[in-house]
C-alpha cells in the first residue's frame, strides 16, 4: 500500500501554517508596537490568518513537490507508513522542504505589511 501524496501535504500544512502563524503573529506585534500605529486588530489578525493558511498550503505542496523531484540516490525507499514516510520525506529532503517554506515566509511577510497598512486607523484632526 503506497502512501497517499495528499496526507504528507497536509502534514507539512499543518507544521507551517502553525510555524508562520506563531513567528509571523509575533514579528507583525513587533512591527505594530515600534511604529506605534493604530491600527484594527480583528481585520488584521483575520487577513493575516488567511494569508497564513494561503501561504502554508503553498509550501507544502511545493515542499512536496521539489522533494519528490529531487530524491537522492541514498534515500530509503519510501515507507507505506504515513509518518514513516512524512519522516523519511524529512531527512532526505529537508533542504527542498525549507526552501519552499523560506519563499513562501518571505510572501508572508509581504502580504502581511500590505495587511497592517489595509488594516490602519486614520486618525483625523
Amino acid at each position: 500500500m503506497q502512501t497517499n501524496p495528499h496526507t504528507m501535504v497536509w502534514m507539512l500544512f499543518t507544521t507551517w501554517f502553525i510555524v508562520y502563524w506563531i513567528i509571523g503573529g509575533v514579528f507583525f506585534s513587533l512591527v505594530a508596537t515600534a511604529s506605534a500605529m493604530s491600527m484594527r486588530k480583528a481585520r488584521f489578525s483575520c487577513l493575516f490568518t488567511f494569508g497564513s493558511v494561503a501561504a502554508a498550503y503553498g509550501a507544502a505542496t511545493t515542499g512536496v513537490l521539489l522533494a519528490a523531484n529531487n530524491r537522492a540516490a541514498r534515500c530509503p525507499a519510501p515507507s507505506p507508513e504515513a509518518f514513516h514516510a512524512f519522516g523519511d520525506l524529512l531527512s532526505c529532503n529537508i533542504s527542498a522542504i525549507l526552501v519552499a517554506g523560506g519563499m513562501f515566509f518571505a510572501l508572508l511577510l509581504t502580504a502581511g505589511m500590505v495587511a497592517l497598512l489595509f488594516s490602519r486607523i486614520e486618525k483625523s484632526r
